[in-house]
Formats: structure tokens, sequence, C-alpha cells
């Protein structure tokens, strides 16, 4: 008996272990996506030095997107520091920053909260002596930056990064609830049935010979427009009609582009209905 529970409690322990090295890969995955290789390098000589035994590396474990992964943008030496480091001491930051047309200019900014999108981070703060708005600061266009620790930052009135976040500041909005009923066809089907948008993704099969439905309450965002344009046209939105016709006015402006190569796009507006 003493032997059958020592079994039992290594085998749940070597599970436990399993599931540990499973999680810290995803770690390593996403962090990758996120950081510069410089500091990517720095992260991983510390993980291995930090745990003991052997972990499990890209030659027994890959994870394989399932989407174009954009590089993270190069971050001045000192930046993410700085910025890091006013947000924990709520103190003021001095920067230099570029902007979109590529003019500088000095600022005493008040640091409220960051948010990284993807592989890009953004800086929520008050410019110099403003008490509104809150303006967003692009982490790379930051040419140096450095924490005034002997200045306290100061608070927007009714700052709230939830709420930020769901207004739609920088491409983040959650959107408004919908209900999204969906028509899709080849590996789309595959796709949804295997990894459902939510767990409470409704699906039925419409007679054969027909494509495949699914309908599910979840967010109208940008980051949905832009998976289903990316199913091409293996996917037609049903409902709600606001977002099918969206989605027909860009697949008709897209494949404008390509109306030279003689025949596509001339029917497009016929085939995708009213």
């Amino acid at each position: 008996m003493p032997g059958l529970w020592c079994r039992q409690v290594s085998e749940e322990l070597l599970e436990a272990e399993a599931d540990w090295q499973y999680l810290l890969s995803h770690i390593r995955e996403l962090v990758q996506d996120l950081l510069p290789q410089q500091r990517l390098d720095r992260f991983l000589a510390r993980l291995n030095r930090a745990l003991d035994g052997p972990l499990l590396d890209e030659r027994k474990l890959r994870l394989v997107p399932d989407t174009l992964r954009l590089c993270p943008p190069a971050i001045h030496a000192g930046v993410l520091e700085a910025v890091l480091t006013a947000l924990l001491k709520d103190c003021a930051l001095e920067i230099l920053y570029e902007n979109a047309k590529g003019e500088r200019g000095p600022a005493l900014i008040h640091p409220q909260a960051m948010v990284q999108r993807g592989p890009t981070p953004y800086l929520f703060a008050l410019k110099n002596d403003e008490t509104a708005p809150v303006r967003t600061y692009a982490l790379h266009r930051m040419i140096r930056a450095r924490a005034r620790l002997d200045e306290a930052g100061r608070k927007a009135a009714g700052f709230d990064l939830d709420q930020v976040i769901t207004s739609g500041q920088v491409d983040f909005g959650r959107g408004a609830v919908i209900d999204l009923e969906l028509r899709l066809r080849g590996y789309a089907v595959d796709v949804l049935r295997a990894c459902p948008i939510t767990p409470a993704q409704f699906i039925e099969d419409e007679p054969a010979g027909s494509p495949f439905v699914a309908r599910v309450r979840v967010p109208e965002t940008g980051a949905l427009l832009r998976w289903l344009l990316g199913l091409g046209d293996n996917v037609e939105v049903v409902a709600p009609e606001g977002l099918r016709r969206v989605m027909g006015e860009q697949l008709v402006r897209a494949a404008g582009h390509y109306a030279r190569l003689g025949g596509i796009g001339e029917d497009v507006g016929e085939r995708m209905g009213p």
C-alpha cells in the first residue's frame, strides 16, 4: 500500500510539473512577441537560472501562431524602465517625444496607466499643466525618458482604464455586445467546432450540402472584424445587418484593388446580396 501511495504521489507531481512546463512554454511564446530580441534573451536566461531542472525547450515543444505576428517596435534604451518607474512611484515623467510627422518636442507628462496592444505599448498620461485630455503616447516614439522622482504625478479626474479600453481608444474597444450569426465553409467549420468564439457558442448544421451555421453573442470589435475578414470567402455574416454591410463594403473595396486582373470584383455586390 505505501508503494502504491508513493507511486500515485509521484504521478501527481509529474503531471503538475508537466503542466507547469507547458505554462512556461506559453509564457516564453507570449514574451517573444512582446519583447525585442535582446530583452527576450535576458528574460529566458533569468528564467533558466530561477528554475531547477531541465526545461521543455523549442526542440521538444513549439507553439505555432495562427495569425501573422508583427515584430515589436524598437524602444530606446532606458525608456521602458523610466515609464514603469514613473507608474510604480506615481511620479512625473520627462520625455522627448517624436510624433507621427517626425516632429520632436519635450514634455513633462503625468502617467495614468499603460496598455499593450499586440507588440506595441502605449502610455496614457496628462501633458504638462493640462487637466485634460488624457493623451496617448507610444513608447517607441519616446526618444528619451526620465522618471522625475522629485515631482509627484497628477491624477486625471475620473480616469478609469477599463472605461478607456471599452471606449475604443487606440483600437482597444470591446464594443457593444451583438448577436452574431455566421455561415461558414471549408476550414472555418473545423476551426469553430474545435475552438468556439465563446463557451456559449451555439452551432447547427444546415441541410446536407449547405454551409455550417454558428450563432454567438460577442462584443463587436475591430479584432472581430479583422478576424472575419481574414476568413475570406469561408465566412458570410448573416447578422447583424450593420456588420454584414460593413463586411460587404470592405470586401468590395478590397476586390477593387484587383479589378485590373479582369473579371474580379465586378459582380461581388450581386453575390453579397442586400
